[in-house]
């Protein structure tokens, strides 16, 4: 709960808060002009100091104030004593803090010499305001102590009351909210670097399947090229295997062209063998046809009724014999010369198939053999192919951790999920309880339904608002409201929120005189019975005319600015 907020200048006016309803009021002055405004009268500055002295960042409308040396002082209710922090708005690094009571007990074993790092406070903060252990902020994507801090200290005001700033990260808001609802906030946190992780997955599989990234592609396509490889480096362990290093090997290419000069010329010689053995052979069939098929000249002369004369008959008888012994001679001389050219042709067979043996030999050898730089050459071959082989490998074990990855997380997912919805049922009466509260402000508001619900999906806990009208400005601020007032009375009860809440008037723009009205008296109502604190700023045309005539809005106007006093809040004109 705040105390007071002040500053180092003695004719700046500090603010004392009180239990309960607090409004810092821009009023219209009896002598103001047309010239005059309510409006940029320091309402907003009030709470850029707040959350300044709370671990905040200067806002950069303050920084011509840090030339002049100012610091501020907030003193609020922590550990259940006192305890006043000043912070320079020059160098805000460290901060000055005075404690009493048990507070004291607390906060002195992270002084040095009554000073405490900017760090340190923000843990304190946390452990003091939300019951934030220090360990839970230090995690890297987890809770920020200034983070929830804005939730409770309103000087934005987005559509969705989930997020303290409209660019706020959805898994920040959800992690926030389950915080203040005390739900397992860090279920959402792990759900988010599941999900991140398979959102990587899925752009380096698109990636891979677009054939944008060389070295990563499906994991098919690379064992067919390792399969290609692997054949062809087989090929090469074969040949190397084989390899003879050669001491000449160009005396071994002369023999080959030798001996392809002698089979050439004994092929030759075996085509014309080959033809006068067909010669031959044919002749002595026609000698033998003739011999077979003649007819005797004593035949055809009787035949034609000739009578031959006895030395006539004797000569034709001596010409017989003497053709016959003839075609006999040429008969052997023919059979003896194919006899010999078959010899001859079986000799020059045998001859080419042993020249063509020592070829194929010589050809052999030098197909599979050379110098010492062919094999080298060979080596060099295989090894490049052997490091292709081995690229492969590692990108097809990546394709497969792709996979791996990608069913671990889905694993991790599912079960993280499912643990979710566990603990979801666990708390369904507690929420149903924050629903109800919420739904009965909005209801008495506005006269319309509405309901805060929680699910759970790939990305933890959802928090969702349903209610009529949502869409205008003026019923989206009062969602926004009834949802911070919800969590100001349960957080009461739950210790996970502090026992204040800071509304900047924003909240109240564009909101029904009725509605505002409503607001406000339920801010000052529910503070009132639970022991919390409210604080609004507001400008006075704002505030509807029956609440200002109420005593509770009259005592708990704790600072009025006037429109025609000079600098408003802080008396600076900057």
């Amino acid at each position: 709960m705040f105390i007071r907020l002040s500053v180092n200048q003695d004719d700046v006016t500090p603010i004392d808060f009180q239990p309960g309803f607090n409004a810092i009021i821009a009023e219209r002055a009896h002598d103001s002009t047309d010239q005059d405004s309510r409006n940029a009268r320091g309402k907003s500055t009030m709470l850029m100091l707040m959350n300044y002295v709370l671990a905040g960042s200067l806002h950069k409308s303050l920084r011509p104030l840090a030339d002049d040396g100012w610091e501020v002082t907030l003193t609020l209710r922590m550990f259940g004593g006192t305890v006043a922090a000043t912070r320079s708005l020059a160098s805000g690094r460290r901060l000055t803090i005075f404690a009493d009571g048990s507070a004291r007990e607390m906060i002195t074993p992270w002084l040095t010499e009554g000073e405490i790092t900017l760090d340190s406070w923000k843990a304190l903060l946390g452990l003091a305001l939300f019951r934030l252990e220090p360990a839970a902020e230090d995690e890297t994507g987890g809770l920020s102590v200034r983070t929830l801090l804005s939730y409770v200290i309103r000087t934005d005001t987005p559509r969705d009351p989930f997020k303290v700033i409209p660019q706020q990260g959805a898994t920040s808001s959800r992690e926030h909210v389950a915080f203040l609802l005390g739900l397992d906030w860090q279920v959402i946190h792990e759900l988010a670097n599941v999900k991140k992780g398979l959102d990587q997955l899925k752009v380096i599989t698109a990636a891979t399947k677009e054939g944008l990234v060389a070295s990563l592609r499906p994991e098919e396509e690379l064992a067919l090229d390792r399969a290609a490889l692997k054949n062809e480096a087989d090929e090469w362990r074969a040949r190397i295997s084989g390899f003879r290093i050669l001491e000449d090997p160009n005396s071994l290419v002369a023999r080959a062209d030798l001996l392809t000069a002698e089979i050439s010329r004994l092929r030759d010689a075996a085509v014309v063998d080959r033809r006068m053995h067909d010669l031959y052979v044919a002749s002595l069939a026609e000698s033998t046809d003739v011999d077979e098929e003649s007819v005797s000249v004593e035949d055809l002369l009787s035949a034609a009724g000739v009578i031959l004369a006895d030395g006539f008959k004797r000569q034709v008888s001596e010409v017989r014999d003497f053709h016959a012994t003839l075609l006999a001679n040429r008969r052997q001389f023919l059979s003896v010369e194919i006899e010999n050219l078959d010899a001859r042709i079986q000799r020059r067979a045998d001859e080419l198939t042993r020249l063509d043996e020592q070829r194929d030999a010589a050809l052999r050898t030098l197909d599979a053999g050379g110098a010492l730089d062919e094999l080298n050459a060979m080596r060099g071959e295989l090894s490049d192919i052997e490091a292709r082989m081995a690229a492969l490998d590692l990108q097809i074990e990546q394709a497969r951790e792709l996979v791996t990855r990608r069913e671990e997380l889905k694993l991790v997912q599912s079960t993280k999920r499912s643990e979710a919805t566990r603990d979801l049922t666990t708390s369904r009466e507690k929420l149903d309880r924050i629903s109800d509260r919420f739904s009965q402000k909005m209801r008495q508001l506005y006269g319309k339904d509405a309901a805060l619900t929680v699910s759970v999906d790939d990305a933890g806990y959802k928090f969702t608002i349903s209610a009529s009208g949502s869409g205008s400005t003026g019923v989206d601020r009062m969602i926004l409201f009834c949802f911070d007032l919800t969590m100001l009375e349960e957080g009461i009860i739950t210790n996970h929120h502090p026992d204040f809440l800071v509304h900047d008037s924003s909240v109240f723009d564009g909101v029904d005189p009725r509605q505002r009205a409503g607001a406000l008296h339920f801010a000052q109502a529910m503070v009132e019975s639970t022991g919390g604190q409210y604080i609004c700023t507001i400008n006075s045309n704002d505030v509807p005319d029956e609440v200002l005539e109420q005593e509770w809005f009259k005592t708990g106007i704790v600072r009025t600015i006037l429109d025609t006093e000079t600098g408003g809040l802080l008396g600076r004109e900057f």
